[in-house]
């Protein structure tokens, strides 16, 4: 750390730290590039933040998290009253119907915010989501679901922001600016999207609430590639799901009304 001063060094230690939350899941290697941090001293903020339990380490995957200490920090953590209260419900009911569990999400600060999940209610899980999980808006279908449903300009302003926080976010999902333009309109065009996330077993099946002609939140469905096959997935959870994103829709727009 020669060299470095203590502004520095805090610096430092809160770009690992943000890009720590920023994924579920992350290596030494990954952090060192993406904070652009020399890969020793991330070590070294690994083991203090370990230690004091604000992050855990996957022993398997050799990845790193944050723990609900850290989000502690964060207003926007605190569980939203009004999704406990209209949503929830509904996305428990239809988890008991396939099975596989549901969770709403939104852009925060050029994230995808898991705003509430019900991995708890599964039987298919075997390692829930953790809660107030924050997930990079690339590679992700509901991601591509709330990008496909923004005005032009405004996704090209957060897609800006995207990648000045992570310049690799497009290469890690294995496409272009091209390949990703392609994959908005189809997402548009179809009205859902399919991902299959790449280095874990799981994909999501995601469609849009729609509000007053907004979209704001999206419905996602996880579940295991292994267990049920993209296609077969499309067949068996899209209508549950739209129908349950319309049934959350109406209850929205209620209580914005109220």
């Amino acid at each position: 750390m020669s060299g470095v001063t203590p502004l520095e060094i805090v610096e430092r230690a809160v770009t690992v730290l943000r890009n720590i939350n920023a994924f579920d899941g992350v290596t030494v290697s990954e952090l060192a590039k993406l904070s652009d941090v020399p890969r020793a001293a991330v070590n070294r903020y690994l083991v203090t933040w370990v230690n004091l339990g604000y992050v855990a380490r996957d022993e398997v995957t050799r990845k790193y998290t944050v723990t609900p200490s850290v989000l502690q920090f964060s207003s926007g953590a605190q569980r939203d009253d009004w999704v406990t209260t209209h949503v929830r419900p509904h996305l428990i009911e239809t988890c008991k119907e396939i099975g596989w569990p549901l969770s709403l999400s939104t852009i925060r600060n050029s994230r995808l915010n898991i705003l509430e999940s019900t991995d708890p209610e599964s039987p298919m899980i075997i390692y829930p989501m953790r809660e107030h999980l924050v997930l990079p808006l690339v590679g992700r279908s509901a991601g591509h679901v709330l990008l496909a449903y923004k005005a032009k300009e405004v996704r090209a302003v957060i897609l800006k922001s995207v990648l000045a926080a992570d310049p690799y976010i497009f290469s890690r999902a294995k496409l272009n600016n091209d390949k990703f333009e392609s994959v908005i309109r189809e997402t548009r065009a179809q009205g859902f999207a399919i991902t299959k996330v790449l280095g874990v077993n799981w994909a999501t099946l995601s469609v849009p609430l729609k509000i007053n002609g907004n979209v704001d939140f999206a419905l996602s469905n996880r579940f295991h590639p292994t267990a049920t096959a993209l296609e077969d997935a499309t067949d068996r959870f899209l209508e549950p799901l739209k129908a349950c994103a319309q049934i959350i829709a109406d209850a929205l727009k209620s209580i914005r009304h109220a």
